[in-house]
Parts: C-alpha cells; structure tokens; sequence
C-alpha cells in the first residue's frame, strides 16, 4: 500500500506549515508539486527524497502510481486544500489508483492569512474568485458588504476595483495583498477610485468592504408587472406578464449556480427573476431589437443585477459561442424554434427548455422539433388569467378583463424507465 498525502502548504513561507505537514514532507520518499511549492519544502525533505515538479492532475497520479509500494508520497497544493484548491479534482484521480491509502492535511488559507493581517474576522466574508473564471464583486460587495477576491491574470486587482467604480462602488474601501507571507509581501490599502487600473501581482488577494446597498425584498418568483420599467407609454417592449412568468419560471428549476439562457428576452422581465434566483451563476439574455436592448438594460440597473450579460443578435446564432446552459426560456425566436432547440440541447442533453406561445403554429413547431428528438419529453399547459379593472367614474363597479391565453411548454430528458 502506498500512502498518499494531499498537503496544503499555506502561502508558501515554510514557517506556516502546520506541524503535521512538517512532519510528513520530512519522512516523505516522493514529493510531488509546482515549482514553487518544491523550492518552499527544500530545506524540510530529505535529501535523497524524489522531486519532481508537475501540477497537472493526470501527470501526478501517473507519477504517484510509478511509486513502489510502502512509498510515502507527498503533492505539495497552494494554501488549504478546502479552498479553492486543486485537491479536490486531484482526490478523484487518486481514488482510480489501485493500492494507495489517501489523506488530506489541511493549511492556511490565503483568505485566513489576509484577513489576521488586517486584524479582522473573517467568517462573516463573502468570497469570489475571479482567477480564470467570471466574477462577480460588485453583486456580491452589495448583498454582503464585505468581499475577499481571489485575482488572476484575466481580471487583476487594479481591473476589479475598475469594475466597482462602474457599478457606483469606487467609495469601496479595498486592501491588496500581493506575494503574501514572503519576504516581499506587499498590503495595499485605498478606494476602489484610488487603485483603480493600477498594476498588481496577477496571484493577488483582496479584501473589500463597503456598507451593503438596501434593497427591497423580492418573491422569489412572480415578481409585479409594475416592478419593470416598460419605455414609451405609446409602444411597449413586450413583456412576458407576471402571471405567465410565474409559471415558466417555475418550470425552469433555475438553482444557485446555473447558466441560463432567456431568447427573445424584451424588456427582460424573465432576465431578471432568473438572475435573482441564479445569484451564483450567469444569465444570458439575448435579443435582437435594439430598442428592447436599451430597455433591457435599464431593467438590470433598475435591480442592480451584474451576473447577467446582454447578447445583441438573433437565435440561434446568436447562441453559438455561448457556455452551455442548464435552462433555457424561449419568449421569442423568430421563427427558429427548433433550431434553438436542437442547438441547446447540443451544448446540454440534460438542460431544461421552457417556451411561451400564443399561436397554434408556434406550438405546432414545438410538437413536431420534439416528435424529432425521442430523447425528451413534451408538456404542455395553457394559462388563461384575467385582471379586474374598475369600472364608471365612482370606480365602484370591476369588470374582469382577460388576457389572451398563453401556452406554456416544457421540454425536458426523457426519464429512463425502471
């Protein structure tokens, strides 16, 4: 049996190393790990100890199960390995090697060594990484008032408080820890205004606080009609009703995290709800009359929404270059339905796909792209609402006036039998 160690070496500063990790890179036979990780161990492994530098997961269990068996093996990670690390895609590759026993030893965290630098707390911290991936600060600085960010080299520090001075933030107080617990440690401390486009350390860490923005409470689902800014009295951008929505979004399943997609999104009513119900994850709305855009946009200010990104264009063009989505609400396609469909569910066998319609013929199309696909399922249901409106000049008299009806359908996996 070979006993493998996940470490997690803190910062980098040997002396952080917690007593355990200490004990077992001395008595280790093999040393796994980037460059950085190796040089920080040097003085603490034995001599005649293997090192070989590598951080790709398929190469480090390839080199691990070349280890004889009794071997003592060590892979050497960043920080903790319960945070943001790449232990936790390198447990799954270990657990496919045959003969091996496997522990992880915990670190400091860069979020905790941060955080006792500047004397403060740090478990009432929200956290956002934006080292290779979208973030998303400025929404969650409002919400929490208190943000740690984890920078990369596709969005720095100085880019992360340009951000927040776009979203109204730049009086957001924020401290940057570039190189932390190594000789050249730097802490840089100012306003999002007065560090804004300033170079940084592409690995960097940030701290920004600022008083939480009041919001109003919003239903989780079936917001107003009136919540929504509609543009010209004369000519409104359409508008899926709340009644209707209430209902799509529902059947949407939309969870904290997922990607969604709203085609033909108008004034952007759906946009919305789902953002508000995706807080973890992006919405895509995509619509082709620049009119709607505009309006569209001032909908998103009007919520002060940021994990939500406008596609210009028309489906399912439009869509092509787009990450693959977990739902999907098609409130306008132009007559490409099922080119939307068959594309979506070319990126996501599995994602959910809610249309409305109000024609027969739309909904025709929707039976004969899904009597095509056998792999989902078909629902259909018709909405008919009707809202009072008072009547003669005393208004002591309500007439209720209906609402065409709508078809709402939902394409879903087939679910396999048994």
């Amino acid at each position: 049996m070979r006993q493998v160690y996940l470490i997690g070496i803190g910062m980098g500063n040997p002396d952080l190393l917690t007593v355990r990790a200490r004990k077992i890179i001395e008595r280790s036979d093999c040393l796994i790990g980037a460059k950085r990780m190796l040089e920080a161990v040097q003085g603490i492994c034995r001599p005649e100890a293997e090192r070989t530098a590598s951080f790709q997961n398929e190469e480090i269990a390839r080199l691990v199960d070349r280890q004889p068996q009794g071997s003592f093996i060590s892979v050497l990670l960043s920080g903790d390995v319960g945070f943001y690390s790449g232990a936790k895609k390198l447990c799954g590759a270990m657990r496919e090697l045959k003969e091996i026993s496997l522990e992880l030893i915990p670190g400091i965290s860069s979020l905790q060594y941060l955080c006792a630098k500047l004397e403060t707390a740090w478990d009432d911290v929200t956290v956002v990484s934006v080292h290779g991936r979208e973030g998303k600060v400025a929404s969650a600085l409002r919400q929490a008032g208190k943000v740690f960010v984890l920078t990369g080299s596709n969005q720095t520090a100085g880019q992360v408080c340009d951000a927040l001075c776009r979203e109204g933030l730049g009086k957001a107080q924020v401290w940057v820890g570039e190189h932390l617990s190594y000789p050249q440690e730097k802490l840089t401390g100012g306003t999002a205004e007065e560090l804004a486009g300033r170079q940084f350390d592409p690995l960097a860490a940030m701290l920004v606080t600022a008083a939480p923005t009041p919001s109003r409470s919003y239903p989780a689902i079936g917001l107003d009609d009136a919540e929504f800014l509609r543009g010209d009295e004369g000519k409104p951008i359409p508008m899926t009703k709340q009644e209707v929505r209430a209902v799509a979004v529902s059947r949407l399943h939309i969870e904290p995290k997922f990607c969604v997609y709203d085609v033909g999104a108008g004034t952007g009513s759906v946009t919305v709800e789902a953002s508000l119900l995706a807080r973890g994850g992006r919405v895509f709305a995509v619509e082709k009359n620049p009119k709607a855009v505009e309006q569209l946009r001032r909908n998103l200010k009007h919520f002060s929404l940021t994990n939500v990104e406008v596609v210009e264009g028309t489906a399912p063009a439009a869509l092509s270059e787009l990450p693959a989505p977990d739902a999907v609400f098609i409130g306008g396609s132009s007559g490409n339905i099922e080119e939307i469909v068959r594309l979506c569910l070319a990126k996501n066998p599995q994602v959910r796909i809610v249309a409305t319609a109000i024609t027969l013929e739309t909904v025709a199309q929707l039976l004969e792209a899904a009597r095509g696909l056998p792999e989902v399922s078909l629902e259909i249901s018709q909405i008919s609402a009707a809202r009072a409106r008072a009547l003669g000049k005393e208004q002591q008299m309500h007439l209720m006036m209906g609402q065409n009806p709508v078809f709402v359908c939902c394409l879903t996996p087939q679910k396999e039998e048994g």
